[in-house]
Parts: C-alpha cells; structure tokens; sequence
C-alpha cells in the first residue's frame, strides 16, 4: 500500500471486518506480534492500529521492569488516547492454534498483559488470536462458536469488507519487512550516485548557487516522475540521485525540500524554499518553515498531505535511497519517515526512521519524529478531524468519513 491519506470509512459488522482490515490497514500480514485496534461511537468506526513484534515482550526493561508490561502499557496506551469506546487486542502467530491458546503458551501471555492494561483504561477488552489454520476469542468456551481448531480464515479472507478494501485499490504485503523494503539498485548505479554524491558534496564551496542548482535538480527529478502514467517506471540517472543525496546532506537543502513538500502546490513558499536552501534565513523563511511544520503538526493549521505532490517526492527520495551508499541515507530517510507520519502511516513512518537512526543515531530531525511515534502522537490533521469526529458523535450525527483509521503506530516499548 503506498504512502496514502485518502481516508477510507470502515465499520465494524463483526470480528470477521476487523480481523480483515487490519493487514490493509498495516500494509502487510503480520506475524509473530500484538495488534490493538480501537473502535469508536455508535457506527463502530475502526480507529488508530499499533502493533509491536512478539519479541518485545521478552525479557526485562534496562530499569528492570519486565518487557511485557511496558510493551502492555505502551500499546495500550496509544489504543486508548484517541476516543475509543472499546479495544480489540489480535495476537497474530505461526504456531497451531490449540497451543497457541494453552496456558504459559507465549502469544497467550503477550495477549492477556495486553489486555489487562487496557482493560485498566478502558473496560469492555475483546482478545482474539489468528493463526495460518484458524482464528477464534482466545477466551471463548462454546465449541460451537470457537472449535479447538478455530473458525477457517478464509472467513477473513474472503469477507465482504476484505473485498470493498481490494476493489478501492488497496494491497498487502507478505511481511512487513517486503512493505519496507526499498530494492537497492544495480551496483554499477549505485557505484556511479556515489562518484556523483562525493564530486557535488566536495563541489558546494567552489559551486555557484550550490543550492539553488539543487533545488532545479530535484524540480527536474519531480517532474519526470508526474509525468509517468499510473504504475509506469521512472529511471531517474544515477548521478542526479547521487547529487540529490549530496544536497539533503546539507541540512538547509533538506529543510528547503521539506517546505517544498509541504506547501500547498501553489509558488506562495517558493521563495523562501530558495531562500532557505542558499542559507539566507530571514522573518520570511522562518514563517515558512513555521508554515511547513504547522501543516503537519498543528491541528489548527494541519492540511492532508495533497498526494500528486507527496507521491512524486516519496517516489524521488525511495529511488535516492536505492541508489546512494548508506552514509548518505539519513536525510532522505528521515524525509520519507516524516511524509510517512503526515500522511498517517505510522508503520511505515517507525521503518524508515528506525533506518536513519541505525545509520546515524544522533540525526536530530529523525530522533524528533521518532519520538512522536513513541508518544503514538498522529498528525494534525488526524488529531482535528478526531475531535470533529467525537463532537459529532455526541450530537445527533456523525459525518460519513473516516476520522483517524488512517493511523497504525508501531510504538516503542
């Protein structure tokens, strides 16, 4: 699925509609982890998703509190923050169902933890466990109703809500590791970015505009791409991704190009897009900027990501990455994480963060959204359109949109 805030409405008929979107939601099947869903108001909107791998619950914290509660806590935490009326704890593993559910069996105690925390919070806490042969309540005890074995998941495949998500376009990825991967180009690409990263990066002192020729570079790279046909490919040249890398290496580049991603599409803060990258900072580009951040941020002054604009600047930076060796990847990484979080795809978002992080654990602009998707913090837009959507709820009506499903937070325990 790809970056994506065009919200989709869905409602909760039964286990069988949850269980079934939350691979759509997440991007991927997951596997081996604990995922909480919150549902909200009288027309059981699903609401935020966060998952963390089973591996989490493992173990004791560097304070000594054991792992599975501060994983429990955290994950109930983000699940109950967002206006829920009740919160459905998955557990999703490869094991057999019937030893999956079995007292001390591992999946179980994550989900019981998990349960009990948000059960604190919030009463009223459905468990479920999915397996590749079957799903069922981990506490129900009607054979009937959930066999040893579980009822098929082809009930989740195939349900009716599994169908709306595939007919509105929507995908899943066998893993979340195959809904992260960005596939690395040949070594003779990769090889020729590099040359061209170190000759512009060893060129900003001696170079005219440095900046400036920047910026028409990305402009360029940009414009190849919307002009693509839907699914068609772009071979951006290896040495202009290699300069592209180069120039975000410079922090007032990347801060130019994140103004520029945010604007409206409009020429309003093109100026100062310039002006921040040539480094000639002034009241006009410190508004800017303040514009550029209260469109993520801000719930007042929050917008959606418009997606022409950010689906050609996430297509630009995937294929920087691909190319340019891994020192140079931070800041482009970092970016796209960010596009990921203003778009409401928190899973994607933790990804590509954590990459920065693991490649430079000191970048600063990665540590400040990491920690935003630590506190499960969504984006502007998200956080107004929730209260709408909860004002709304206590009146009379509630409008047919969605409000916050469009989140799914990997937090950190």
């Amino acid at each position: 699925m790809n970056t994506n805030a065009n919200a989709i409405t869905v409602r909760v008929r039964g286990p069988q509609d949850l269980l079934a979107f939350i691979p759509f939601r997440l991007g991927y099947r997951p596997s081996e982890s604990v995922v909480v869903v919150s549902v909200r108001g009288r027309r059981q909107l699903v609401g935020l998703v966060a998952r963390l791998d089973l591996d989490a619950f493992d173990g004791r914290c560097t304070d000594g509190r054991p792992a599975a509660e501060a994983a429990a806590e955290s994950l109930a935490r983000v699940a109950t923050k967002d206006g829920a009326d009740r919160v459905v704890v998955v557990g999703y593993t490869d094991a057999a169902l019937p030893a999956a559910i079995g007292s001390g069996a591992r999946i179980r105690r994550a989900l019981e933890v998990t349960a009990a925390h948000v059960e604190g919070r919030l009463p009223g806490t459905e468990s479920w466990i999915v397996t590749p042969g079957g799903y069922r309540s981990l506490d129900c005890a009607d054979p009937l109703c959930c066999p040893a074995t579980g009822r098929p998941v082809e009930d989740i495949v195939h349900s009716r809500l599994a169908a709306s998500m595939v007919l509105a376009g929507r995908s899943v990825a066998p893993s979340r590791e195959d809904r992260l991967r960005i596939v690395s180009a040949s070594p003779q690409a990769r090889r020729s970015a590099g040359r061209a990263a170190g000759r512009w990066a060893n060129a900003h002192a001696t170079t005219p505009d440095w900046a400036g020729r920047s910026l028409r570079e990305w402009r360029a790279a940009v414009r190849r791409v919307d002009a693509a046909g839907p699914g068609e490919a772009v071979d951006l040249e290896p040495s202009v991704l290699g300069r592209l890398a180069a120039a975000m290496g410079d922090r007032w580049v990347r801060d130019a190009l994140l103004i520029w991603i945010t604007a409206d599409g409009g020429e309003t803060d093109g100026d100062a897009v310039l002006r921040t990258a040539r480094r000639q900072v002034d009241n006009r580009t410190d508004a800017a900027a303040g514009r550029a951040m209260a469109r993520i941020v801000d719930p007042d002054g929050a917008v959606r990501p418009g997606q022409e604009r950010v689906g050609s600047a996430v297509r630009v930076l995937e294929a920087v990455v691909a190319h340019v060796p891994r020192a140079r990847r931070p800041a482009p990484l970092t970016l796209l994480g960010l596009v990921a979080w203003w778009s409401g795809d928190g899973a994607v978002a933790s990804g590509r963060i954590d990459a920065a992080l693991a490649i430079d654990e000191e970048y600063t602009l990665a540590k400040l959204v990491s920690r935003a998707l630590e506190a499960g913090l969504p984006p502007g837009w998200v956080r107004r359109e929730t209260a709408e959507l909860l004002r709304a709820q206590d009146g009379d009506t509630a409008p047919d949109r969605d409000a916050a499903q469009e989140e799914a937070f990997e937090p950190s325990s």
